[in-house]
């Protein structure tokens, strides 16, 4: 048998070496020290910014240190540095799945934010109108509405 089929089938597990998960740890601790002195001192360096500008800036940052804190704790104290190529990609496919989850769920929690026409042009409803709203002007409010029950 050749030596290449010979190893296909090791499932040896990885062990990280001691030092690389000390120097994890150093990683992480820098960058919680980096993240509470930019909390301390980003009032003051984005002084003269705009409100909505100084905002991004501190969420932009904030979110930069999070996501490589979390790119060190998968990939070396969760040992997918060391996985497979199928692994790799579960991982990957992870964060893929939460960004279209967090898009999807922002753009359902903010569908009462866009104004739409109702069915007649004199009314103006919300996408999702509130349960308490009437559908059209004349009816009575929806909590007031009962629908009886259809099972014979």
């Amino acid at each position: 048998m050749s030596e290449h089929a010979s190893h296909a089938h090791d499932h040896s597990h990885h062990i990280t070496p001691f030092f690389t998960l000390v120097k994890t740890l150093m990683l992480l601790a820098v960058l919680m020290v980096v993240t509470i002195a930019w909390a301390q001192i980003a009032p003051e360096a984005l002084k003269g910014v705009p409100p909505a500008m100084a905002s991004l800036i501190n969420n932009l940052i904030a979110m930069g240190i999070a996501f490589v804190k979390a790119v060190a704790v998968i990939m070396i104290f969760m040992g997918v540095k060391y996985q497979s190529h199928v692994v790799k990609t579960y991982a990957a496919l992870g964060f893929v799945w939460f960004l279209m989850m967090f898009i999807m769920f922002a753009d359902y929690g903010t569908r009462h934010w866009e104004s739409v026409r109702g069915w007649t042009p004199e009314t103006k409803q919300m996408a999702l109108p509130r349960a308490d709203e009437p559908f059209e002007p004349g009816m009575p409010p929806r909590k007031d509405i009962h629908i009886p029950d259809q099972h014979h």
